[in-house]
């Protein structure tokens, strides 16, 4: 069997760079097995050559100082292209042989050669013998040859898996140390660096800062171009922070869009600030990944050691890492709710705000769970009549002490968790079960509306969720209301489109709630199935003011009756708003004026009858 043509000599050649033993200097290893070949065969000369593109290198080499010769004439070529041993008798009355380079050299007149054929049957070189008289080697010669190939192969084999267990030994400790994605440090990784960092200022008497960084807007750029894009942008934005600090300091990514960024050696805080900003910078520069010209900014926080982050109770230099990294996500969450796209310092104040969150959090959690909230009910007037034809639902959380605690604290903590779906599911079924017992019990058939976030609007259960609330308390379709803000299209205008044309195929309502706040207010009327408009109570509350304020109200009501949509003027707080509404001929109207947020009860006692 021979074996030739550039596919397998490709082959054959990445077989023999596999084990990264050419143009290496002779081994003992192999020097002993040329000298037990030389001893009982009784030759002169022995080889371990190995074969690359154009020339042959001797691994080992008894009875000769050459260490390499041209393939084009060597006997080992000819050896490489068959799977036995290949013998010449008499060297000197071959054509091509005889230029072999050892015949010259070495006067030799014999040759007999065993490939050296690795597991995956490439033969990368020979273990060969020369004579210097013509001889035949017997079959039990040719058999021991074989033999000591084959030791050849087994003993590279064994070197090339010790190195590649060292070299997946060697991986697995990096990928121990650094995100995969990026290639930055990870968390294990950054507290080591910064232990070593508060040992380094603890003895020159500089500061160290942490920096914890999370771009903006980053969820918008996986849900409208893919995680594909995503994870090209997190490389690009990694690269972009490392080209912006100092050789000595660190950029590290701990998960999602945030990265950390270790600062040791600051001569004073204000240097922290200058880096921070320079990070801030870097990013406002648009990134192109693939045909998309990407623009983002980021949030930042900062903590300074040792000023920041001791007072844990302990002083391990781990325990002051932690700290540290804790106090400046704090900032940065800070830096996020005055507005993004900049940086804050650490303060104390900052935990003890968090501490209060986390707490507040936790006890919303609980009253969710116990059904410890409760539902107060705002009428809804039409406008020429005055007659409560409707109600809209709002959450309220009572305490046991007998007070309250806002929904403007307790609502956008709910947002910021999970626990606006389990909030605004309940709010949902409760209001439902409220509004069917009145029907039950004679009273008017009322429109009820819910507010619905844009976390819930974005749920994939939640065209479900609604459904199996209407079949289990038996609430009218016709009678539901969903009130939305035009932020749910920002991110799928299109699934947002198929939604609401599903809820209007039961005929649920969707209500376009504080409309001419946001930024795209036309477009939103035309993409979404929507059927009322909320005014906002900014535009409610300056009528009168100016003549300016007035046009933009009555243009506001004026297009949503045209368009077919029922008009809600809200936040009606003077009988001269609620005239100018009327005169614009709006519907619907709801505010303080009208009536406020009152329990099942009162709502019932003020307006059932």
């Amino acid at each position: 069997m021979t074996f030739s043509g550039p596919e397998h000599e490709t082959k054959r050649l990445e077989a023999l760079h596999r084990y990264q033993v050419l143009d290496t200097p002779p081994e003992v290893e192999f020097d002993r097995l040329t000298r037990l070949a030389q001893h009982f065969l009784d030759v002169p000369v022995v080889l371990i050559n190995l074969v690359d593109a154009t020339r042959t290198w001797m691994k080992s080499a008894q009875g000769t100082v050459v260490q390499e010769f041209d393939r084009a004439h060597a006997c080992c070529a000819r050896t490489i292209e068959g799977d036995q041993v290949y013998t010449v008798p008499d060297l000197y009355a071959h054509p091509d042989l005889n230029k072999d380079g050892l015949v010259r050299h070495a006067q030799v007149r014999a040759y007999a050669g065993a490939p050296l054929i690795t597991p995956d049957r490439q033969r990368i070189g020979t273990l060969a013998v020369y004579d210097t008289r013509p001889r035949i080697f017997s079959s039990a010669e040719q058999r021991f040859l074989q033999d000591l190939a084959a030791i050849v192969i087994d003993s590279l084999e064994l070197r090339l898996m010790v190195r590649l267990w060292q070299d997946a030994q060697h991986h697995s400790a990096y990928l121990a140390q650094h995100d995969p994605l990026t290639g930055l440090p990870n968390r294990l990784r950054l507290l080591d660096r910064a232990q070593l960092a508060f040992h380094q200022a603890h003895r020159s008497g500089h500061s160290v800062a942490f920096m914890v960084l999370d771009l903006d807007g980053f969820k918008s750029v996986n849900d409208s171009l893919g995680h594909s894009v995503g994870d090209e942008l997190l490389k690009e934005v990694g690269q972009r922070l490392r080209a912006s600090i100092r050789q000595d300091d660190t950029v590290a990514r701990l998960g999602g869009d945030e990265f950390v960024i270790l600062l040791p050696e600051l001569t004073e805080p204000l240097d922290a600030a200058r880096v921070a900003q320079k990070l801030l910078d870097c990013l406002r520069r648009p990134i192109r990944i693939g045909e998309d010209d990407i623009e983002l900014s980021a949030s930042l926080g900062i903590a300074i050691h040792p000023a920041d982050g001791l007072d844990t109770g302990e002083r391990t230099p781990e325990a002051q890492a932690n700290a540290l990294l804790r106090a400046a996500d704090t900032a940065m969450y800070e830096a996020k709710a005055a507005g993004k796209a900049q940086y804050q310092f650490y303060s104390q104040t900052m935990t003890l705000t968090a501490q209060r969150k986390a707490d507040l959090r936790a006890r919303l959690a609980q009253a969710i769970h116990d059904g410890r909230m409760a539902v107060h009910y705002q009428p809804q007037v039409e406008m020429h009549s005055g007659r409560v034809v409707g109600m809209e639902a709002l959450a309220r959380w009572p305490q046991a002490g007998g007070g309250w605690i806002s929904p403007l604290e307790f609502i956008p903590l709910a947002e910021e968790s999970h626990l606006i779906h389990d909030l605004g599911a309940w709010v949902l079924r409760t209001a439902c079960q409220q509004l069917v017992e009145w029907q039950r019990q004679g009273f008017a058939a009322w429109d009820l509306s819910v507010n619905v976030s844009v976390k819930q609007w974005e749920a994939p259960n939640f065209f479900a969720l609604v459904q199996g609330i209407l079949a289990d308390t038996g609430l009218p379709p016709e009678r539901l209301v969903l009130e939305v803000t035009e932020s749910v299209t920002f991110t799928a205008p299109q699934e947002a489109r198929r939604l609401s044309e599903a809820f209007a195929a039961l005929g649920i309502r969707v209500a376009l709630d504080d409309f001419g706040t946001g930024f795209s207010s036309l477009s939103q009327m035309q993409d979404l199935c929507i059927q009322q408009i909320k005014v906002d109570r900014s535009f409610v509350q300056r009528l009168g003011d100016t003549p300016k304020a007035q046009a933009l109200a009555e243009t506001i009501v004026m297009m949503g009756r045209q368009l077919g949509m029922t008009v809600v003027g809200e936040g009606i707080e003077t009988a001269a708003q609620r005239a100018r509404l009327q005169d614009f001929a709006c519907h619907l109207g709801q505010g303080y004026l009208i009536g406020r947020p009152v329990a099942p009860g009162a709502f019932l006692e003020r307006y059932g009858k």
